[in-house]
């Protein structure tokens, strides 16, 4: 399935204590930098431990530059105190996009799941 056009979605359920993320098309650098700040704000409503589910099922991987963002605010997550993540891929994501997110949350110092669907990932934090 194409993605027409680049959006993205963050939100914080404070309920649940997860961070959720959703990347889709190909973001411009500025709209990376963007998602990534409302990231990091939405973050600040958690408490210590929270979870993120990123949905990167159709996200179109950016230049290296415009990816910087992405990996300045998996650092600053992970000293926020992330708990769990998960990734949600689908088999036309590409291994590009899902090898660059793991290689960046390594360097950040933290390990994340898969899964195929955001119900799916919910079942992995329970």
């Amino acid at each position: 399935m194409a993605v027409s056009e680049a959006q993205y979605d963050v939100r914080a359920d404070t309920t649940t204590n997860t961070l959720y993320i959703e990347l889709a098309g190909r973001l411009e650098a500025d709209e990376i930098e963007t998602a990534a700040d409302e990231a990091i704000d939405a973050a600040k409503r958690l408490s210590d431990g929270f979870y993120i589910i990123n949905d990167i099922s159709k996200f179109t991987p950016p230049s290296p530059e415009a990816a910087k963002p992405i990996q300045r605010a998996q650092k600053e997550l992970k000293t926020m105190g992330v708990g769990d993540v998960v990734r949600v891929v689908a088999e036309e994501t590409s291994a590009v996009t899902e090898n660059a997110f793991q290689r960046r949350s390594r360097q950040a110092g933290y390990e994340g799941k898969t899964a195929t669907s955001v119900a799916e990932a919910e079942q992995k934090l329970e």
